[in-house]
């Protein structure tokens, strides 16, 4: 009788093929586990920067604060002088200028117009124009009357009284403000108001 003796190779043992499986799914856990950490960091990041946008958005009204007061105390070079005229360097303008659909002067939003501000406690880049809402330059009272946008209106009978008929005595125009406040990682608002 012959005995035959079966020899495995070191490839074969059965031993050795649960090793490589566990290896594999091993690998495949890890995988998995790096592509939830990639996404859990990714979302943690968005929700810094989601943040820091609202918080910028917070502090532009702060500084836009500024520009206004920087225009009032101005005032006295545009609001109810007999000729006026555009004055670019004070960020003044006499007519609307040509804006988007926003109502956003152009100029301004290409930030190469209006006056420059430097907010005293951030690096925030601030400028605002002035636009007087007449057509024309010169004399809101005789400069095409009807035409200039007047803030005293009042509704009397479905028409508008001060802006239809004509300035009264001491009636002025009225004048948008518009402020561009640019901050970090070039992040641009925009604040508007009308003055009087």
């Amino acid at each position: 009788m012959t005995a035959h003796i079966t020899r495995t190779g070191p490839g074969n043992r059965p031993g050795r093929q649960r090793g490589v499986i566990s290896t594999v799914i091993a690998v495949i856990v890890l995988l998995i586990t790096l592509m939830a950490a990639v996404a859990l960091m990714r979302s943690v990041d968005t929700g810094n920067s989601i943040a820091g946008r609202l918080g910028f958005k917070q502090q532009v009204t702060q500084e836009a604060e500024l520009a206004y007061q920087d225009a009032v105390a101005g005032a006295a070079a545009y609001l109810g002088q007999a000729g006026e005229a555009d004055k670019a360097d004070i960020g003044y303008y006499a007519t609307p200028q040509a804006s988007d659909a926003r109502g956003i002067p152009t100029a301004l939003i290409a930030s190469t117009a209006g006056k420059r501000l430097q907010a005293p406690d951030t690096k925030d880049d601030i400028r605002y124009t002035v636009e007087r809402l007449c057509p024309q330059t010169g004399p809101a009272l005789t400069v095409a009357p009807n035409a200039c946008l007047v803030p005293a209106a009042t509704i009397n009978g479905g028409s508008t009284s001060g802006n239809q008929g004509g300035f009264g005595s001491g009636a002025q125009a009225a004048y948008r403000l518009t402020v561009r406040v640019e901050g970090p990682k070039h992040a641009v608002s925009y604040v508007q108001t009308i003055m009087r």
